[in-house]
């Protein structure tokens, strides 16, 4: 094989290793989730996600301000009426997360509650 073809060769095998070094993975879909909040139920009750998922849930009340709660994850968001609000969920570790309403909202108010599942 000539030297010319040679070094050709070598400059496009090169190209196409630094191509491929240099790409960026393909971005991660965000998985948006909604989340009702009422007198006194969390919907759904349980939510499942997948460790290292980006997640983003929509939280949204039916009635009056509620607040969503997840200790573990460092959450409390005020839900009001109208306004949906948009928490992005730190999937990074396993575990189950308990979710509570943390504005007084009632006489059911300490039966509102659920959990993050985080597999």
């Amino acid at each position: 094989m000539p030297q010319k073809a040679i070094s050709s060769l070598l400059a496009l095998s090169i190209a196409f290793v630094t191509d491929a070094c240099n790409s960026k993975p393909e971005a991660q879909k965000t998985s948006v989730q909604p989340v009702t909040m009422r007198r006194f139920a969390i919907e759904p009750e349980v939510i499942r996600v997948k460790q290292g998922e980006d997640v983003v849930l929509v939280v949204s009340t039916r009635d009056v301000q509620h607040g969503f709660a997840v200790e573990d994850m460092g959450i409390n968001e005020p839900i009001q009426p109208g306004k949906p609000a948009r928490i992005h969920l730190d999937t990074s570790k396993k575990g189950e997360f308990r979710v509570a309403c943390s504005i007084i909202c009632g006489p059911g108010h300490n039966d509102m509650t659920g959990k993050i599942v985080v597999e």
